[in-house]
């Protein structure tokens, strides 16, 4: 499963999976990952994370922003054991098409 989320307004733009979730845990993986990329930022703004990784006995939750200060994010649900070493990389090329090579992402 991946979804583009406007994480600011808790909103999923875009996604696509294997299997078709409700609303509700479409908009569930989006508020997750609102709240996985804001830890710390109340102490050092310019510090906020720009990837975020959760696992859990069901999978594992992979979290990409699009760019630095960016609300966009993309949010990935993998299955338990799934290796997963090069999806920061393509998040961050899959934000950067989705965005339409968006000048946030040359930053």
């Amino acid at each position: 499963m991946v979804v583009f989320a406007d994480i600011a307004a808790k909103t999923v733009l875009a996604w696509d999976g294997a299997l078709k979730w409700p609303q509700e845990h479409l908009d569930d993986l989006c508020a997750l990952a609102a709240q996985v990329l804001a830890i710390g930022v109340g102490v050092d703004p310019a510090a906020e994370p720009q990837t975020a990784i959760l696992a859990r006995a069901t999978g594992c939750f992979v979290f990409v922003r699009a760019a630095p200060g960016a609300n966009e994010a993309l949010c990935c649900v993998f299955a338990p054991y799934c290796d997963i070493d090069n999806t920061f990389a393509a998040g961050k090329a899959l934000c950067s098409d989705l965005l339409g090579g968006d000048q946030r992402m040359k930053a």
